[in-house]
């Protein structure tokens, strides 16, 4: 093994570890972790193996197994931001709604602040 590729399988290693470690003390939720947890895998398995890389960059025309990766990278930013959105926009819905329920509640009580 060169010693990128060690480098490289130890960075996979530690992103597992750390996912792991992010869920176990709740940081995480399970369902953004299975997310990370394939995207581990995969570039463990790259890693590991560099064939799986060229075999993939060849499959879609691309010449340089780096630039693969690189758009693979590419589109998984791309997921996580639209995610992020998406879990931001439903968020500012709901503090909307209960900032409006709250004064709703207020303004029908007697209860003043």
């Amino acid at each position: 093994m060169a010693r990128i590729q060690i480098l490289a399988v130890l960075a996979s290693l530690l992103l597992m570890f750390l996912t792991v470690e992010l869920i176990r003390r709740k940081y995480l939720e399970e369902k953004y972790a299975l997310v990370w947890l394939l995207t581990c895998i995969f570039f463990l398995l790259c890693s590991i193996n560099l064939e799986i890389l060229s075999f993939l960059a060849r499959l879609t025309g691309i010449l340089v197994p780096a630039n693969f990766l690189f758009l693979l990278a590419f589109f998984f930013l791309v997921v996580i931001c639209l995610s992020l959105t998406v879990v931001v926009s439903r968020e500012s819905q709901r503090q909307r709604r209960l900032t409006q329920e709250l004064s709703i509640l207020c303004s029908n009580s007697t209860w003043r602040r």
